[in-house]
């Protein structure tokens, strides 16, 4: 079995004995209609149509792994997700990543910042993807990989606009792909705690 990798290392991916994954937060289905909504809206408005393909999720983490160490990843994944509460997550208006994503900002990233810590006991046995400014921020992206005019032309325009939507983050799920150019497909979903269940060490 592949026992992992060492994290440090160059590493480019090109789908080689590798697997992309991805572990993210949908919005349930009513902020989800709503934030396709409004990048149809963009479209309308600045004709970049690769906006309005492109599904609203936050990625808690990103990282490389050979396929044999899936089974044992969903088993760490499994346990870190079974201590964590389900949580309420805010969007509250938009900001931008200079110079080609505009996004909608989270208002209490806390719970998504913690389980984004909790997750890095994987990077000992996986590749973690490039660290980055947009990495570091919880967000859902509304517009990314812009033309850089488009992003200047767009951005104070999106500053000014309100967009406030709330949701509860019950599950955190597995996305992998074999080939950059491959879609990234489900590999599993890991459901958290009820929002008000109270963990053993909290009730002792």
């Amino acid at each position: 079995m592949n026992t992992g990798l060492v994290k440090n290392a160059p590493f480019a991916w090109n789908g080689s004995g590798q697997r992309e994954y991805k572990l993210v937060i949908y919005p349930d289905a009513v902020v989800y209609e709503k934030i396709m909504a409004e990048k149809q809206r963009f479209f309308m408005n600045y004709g970049v149509e690769n906006v309005t393909k492109t599904f609203p999720y936050i990625m808690v983490a990103g990282f490389y792994a050979g396929e044999g160490m899936e089974e044992t990843l969903i088993r760490w994944i499994q346990r870190i997700c079974s201590q964590h509460n389900s949580f309420d997550v805010t969007l509250n208006n938009y900001s931008g990543f200079p110079q080609h994503n505009i996004y909608l900002r989270i208002q209490n990233p806390q719970p998504l910042q913690q389980l984004a810590g909790q997750l890095k006991m994987l990077d000992n046995h996986v590749h973690a993807m490039p660290g980055s400014i947009i990495d570091r921020i919880p967000h859902i992206s509304l517009a990314c990989e812009l033309p850089e005019p488009i992003y200047h032309k767009a951005l104070p325009v999106y500053s000014r606009k309100t967009f406030r939507a709330h949701f509860m983050a019950i599950e955190l799920v597995l996305l992998g792909r074999d080939h950059p150019f491959a879609t990234a497909k489900t590999i599993n979903v890991f459901r958290f705690l009820p929002a008000n269940h109270k963990t053993y060490s909290e009730v002792a």
